[in-house]
């Protein structure tokens, strides 16, 4: 039994978890002795400290063990993440969901049965509390208690991923390691400011990393997913294939036929003229008939759409979040929204605008942008930041306006321009003056390049 023990028996998943829902609608605050209110400030991770020691009982350690291990077969983990209100009405994850650290020495001897990460994360009573800006840790409300279980489709691609995290570390490739490489479970930066370490095998040292499931899986898990629909609809399709070959086999009876042609083959008919007819299509061709592919929604894999002009150039540059001008002078690379872009996973689906100006699919596949074109990405990044600080330079010519931040001209990967609906459409910069909004964008070069070099 625990000190708490009179309240909950520490080897019960279900006494435990009945004593969790005593939290809801509550704050931490509530359960907090006096003497220890106002001792720490603003920190997230208080949060979680708070909750062991004060309510479960808990003493804080780093073992690998669950915090619960002597509950159920093979232990419980506590874990508390926050939430955030949609101005739309409802919630959503704040952000991901860190598990436990990665070792790249012992990890390299580990298998998925007998993993560390197993042994900790395969049940989790996931405590999810409502994050406010400018409130103290004490006082966010209590919102959901609930057990997260690995299971299903969702671990056996939570598998797939743990597998290919630990064979690039095998590979001596941790300093390569991107989120977007792989599905639900990402290889997450922690202590990014902390030096580089070595490892067996390691070609040259990397930056420390933590397991986590990823923002959007979290979502998943919180709410049901509105107008979302599977692609893979039972386990067994995953025994004998990864999900990235089910999807991309989807495809394949589709190659070099024309748009019309597709459709007809799937028995649909779809607005050309929608904005969106592209994606309506791909979606279709997957086996999808609603807006959100459920896979896609819980590895945060963005899909995007590229049309090859006849000489194989993209019809466009790919475009990225509009960023705040303040934010990106304020943060450092590693804490920006374009870094943690660039790291995703990406689906590509190609089509082929031809001379007579039909349009045939040409090809489909999964892509990472890989680490010579991150770090070329980063210089576009802090030169906007440095240009940031100094102040953007606007000149106005033939009654438009320009500025000096990076160009398609002035790196092969990206650059940056307006992203705003209008002139209207603008920002605050850092000096007070309002410039249109802008963002990052691949060039399109670089993204011909992208689709030439992915051989079918």
């Amino acid at each position: 039994m625990s000190s708490k023990s009179q309240e909950y028996d520490d080897t019960s998943v279900d006494s435990i978890f009945k004593y969790a829902k005593k939290v809801i609608n509550h704050r931490l605050r509530d359960f907090v002795p006096e003497k220890f209110l106002g001792t720490k400030k603003g920190n997230k991770g208080n949060f979680g400290d708070y909750l062991e020691t004060y309510y479960f009982g808990l003493k804080k350690n780093n073992e690998s063990r669950p915090d619960f291990p002597n509950a159920g077969e093979k232990g419980l983990e506590l874990k508390s993440t926050p939430i955030k209100m949609l101005k739309r009405g409802g919630f959503s994850a704040k952000e991901r969901l860190v598990l436990n650290m990665i070792d790249y020495d012992s990890i390299q001897d580990e298998t998925w049965d007998e993993s560390h990460f197993l042994s900790k994360n395969e049940l989790i009573l996931l405590i999810t509390y409502l994050y406010e800006q400018g409130i103290p840790f004490l006082d966010f409300l209590i919102k959901y208690v609930s057990l997260m279980k690995l299971e299903g489709t969702d671990r056996e691609i939570v598998r797939q991923d743990w597998e290919h995290i630990v064979d690039k570390i095998r590979q001596g490739k941790a300093h390569e390691l991107s989120e977007g490489e792989t599905n639900y479970l990402g290889a997450c930066r922690k202590g990014w400011k902390e030096k580089p370490v070595t490892y067996k095998n390691a070609i040259e040292p990397a930056k420390k990393r933590a397991f986590s499931f990823k923002q959007k899986y979290m979502n998943s898990i919180l709410r049901r997913l509105e107008d979302s629909e599977p692609i893979v609809k039972t386990i067994s399709q995953l025994r004998d294939n990864t999900f990235d070959n089910i999807v991309l086999k989807r495809f394949n009876p589709f190659k070099n036929l024309e748009v019309s042609q597709i459709e007809k083959r799937l028995g649909i008919g779809l607005n050309k003229k929608a904005k969106n007819y592209y994606e309506m299509l791909a979606r279709r061709m997957m086996g999808v008939s609603a807006k959100k592919i459920d896979e896609f929604e819980k590895a945060d894999i963005t899909m995007k759409i590229i049309r090859l002009k006849p000489s194989g150039m993209p019809k466009e540059s790919m475009s990225f979040k509009a960023f705040d001008f303040k934010e990106v002078a304020e943060q450092s690379w590693d804490e920006s929204e374009f870094s943690d872009q660039i790291e995703k996973k990406f689906f590509f689906v190609v089509f082929q605008i031809n001379e007579d100006e039909s349009v045939t699919f040409k090809k489909s596949f999964f892509w990472t942008m890989p680490l010579p074109d991150r770090k070329e990405a980063e210089k576009v990044w802090k030169k906007t930041q440095k240009i940031i600080h100094e102040g953007v330079k606007i000149t106005r010519k033939d009654g438009k306006n320009f500025n000096n931040l990076p160009g398609s001209k002035d790196s092969p990967v990206a650059h940056v321009r307006p992203h705003g609906q209008d002139s209207r459409d603008v920002l605050k910069l850092p000096d007070g003056r309002k410039m249109t909004k802008q963002c990052f964008w691949f060039n399109q070069g670089y993204i011909k390049e992208v689709v030439a070099n992915h051989k079918d």
